[in-house]
């Protein structure tokens, strides 16, 4: 089997995220559960879970606006001495100006964007599912702000956000100093670079948990309750596990519970650390991965999001996501770099298409180019609509494209 290089980098970084834990082992049974206050309860998974906390001012809050240079006028979590940190003025004018500008740049023209151009979508929200996502909660809610819940699937490590009061003024900093160098590139360029993840995310207060709850909050949502669950191999059961034994077995998971500011709408972010490839590496791949496979076979009908995705499912190693996507989606919004264009079947899709088609930036330079794709856009350039935005790869010359694919 030929394998791309891009593919080989993807499979070391693979190893790279995993290697602070043993290969991951198979669902742990209930049997074996221990007999004391750390064993797995099953607990329900839907959004009406009666455990879930509903109060906006939580420590969880505090945490995220603290990470996110959000001083709110009272906290809960954040003790005096690290809230008058001269290093924390320093850092909330770093974030604000960085998510100021993007706010101008980008964020705002997305949603005004998608206000005609995802209405269907906005006016039923349901599923969003967005795999390679890392924790790009950010531009998934600009598209869908009001999903019942969002599936992310990615190799970055779950993380936890921080407490506070354990801190001290130098691990503090360390802290807010790996959170900001993790969204340079999402300030710049609206995308993570994997290699530079696989360093920044080696913090255990930075990963998906902390920085997906800096999105959240600075886009207007509240963290109402995080909890940490383990997917058993049935698909549908989830059991609550302590957060020092995340990463250590298969289809493990973080959720997080939260909601508009001033709405009582609850939604939920669900994030697994998944290799979505077809074959095992490292751990294993969706051939071998029965819980996996199952959950993704029981979501309901779903939005899929696709950005920025290294081009992974115009891949022959990554057939099963794909399907997956191609099968239960009602709408597919992409990039060139999500499904391959050629994997649509015209028949059953409504294509629309918008900015400029462009070959693919040096990185990817090797067997990434779809020439069908630039015929469609060739043909139908009467008809495609400019972008108001700069979202992807070609930050640096915004020739950008976006697809969506809607079943007939």
């Amino acid at each position: 089997m030929k394998v791309s290089l891009r593919f080989a980098y993807i499979v070391f970084c693979v190893f790279l995220l995993t290697s602070c834990h043993n290969t991951p082992a198979k669902s742990p049974a209930s049997n074996d559960a221990k007999a004391d206050s750390t064993a797995p309860k099953v607990v329900s998974s839907v959004i009406t879970d009666k455990t879930i906390k509903t109060d906006s001012h939580n420590k969880l809050n505090d945490v995220a606006l603290y990470l996110a240079g959000m001083k709110p006028d009272s906290f809960i979590a954040i003790p005096a001495k690290l809230q008058n940190l001269a290093y924390y003025k320093q850092y909330c004018d770093t974030m604000t100006s960085g998510f100021n500008n993007m706010e101008t740049n980008r964020l705002s023209k997305m949603r005004e964007w998608a206000k005609t151009e995802l209405a269907p979508e906005l006016a039923a929200p349901k599923t969003v599912l967005y795999p390679f996502s890392g924790p790009d909660i950010l531009h998934c809610v600009q598209f869908f702000p009001e999903a019942d819940q969002y599936i992310m699937i990615a190799l970055e490590r779950f993380g936890s956000l921080p407490v506070m009061d354990k801190m001290d003024s130098s691990r503090t900093i360390h802290t807010l100093d790996y959170v900001h160098q993790s969204l340079e590139d999402i300030f710049g360029k609206s995308y993570f670079i994997t290699r530079k993840m696989a360093v920044n995310v080696s913090n255990q207060y930075n990963g998906f948990t902390p920085l997906a709850s800096v999105f959240l909050v600075r886009t207007g949502y509240a963290i109402l309750d995080i909890k940490y669950k383990h997917l058993l191999d049935d698909g549908k059961t989830m059991v609550e596990i302590p957060l020092d034994s995340m990463g250590r077995h298969l289809n493990d998971c973080v959720e997080i519970y939260f909601r508009k500011n001033g709405k009582d709408k609850i939604q939920k972010l669900t994030y697994f650390r998944a290799n979505l490839s077809d074959h095992i590496f490292g751990t294993p791949g969706m051939k071998d991965n029965a819980g996996m496979k199952a959950y993704l076979e029981n979501l309901p009908e779903c939005y899929t999001y696709a950005k920025s995705a290294s081009y992974l499912m115009c891949q022959t190693d990554f057939s099963i996501i794909r399907n997956f996507c191609l099968n239960k989606s009602k709408t597919i919004l992409q990039d060139d770099t999500g499904v391959g264009f050629g994997f649509y079947d015209k028949t059953k899709w409504k294509i629309k298409l918008y900015g400029n088609y462009e070959k693919p930036i040096s990185d990817f330079h090797g067997g990434y180019y779809q020439a069908n794709l630039q015929q469609a856009y060739k043909a139908d350039s009467a008809n495609i609509k400019p972008l108001p935005f700069s979202l992807g790869y070609h930050w640096k010359d915004q020739v950008q494209n976006l697809m969506k694919f809607e079943k007939k």
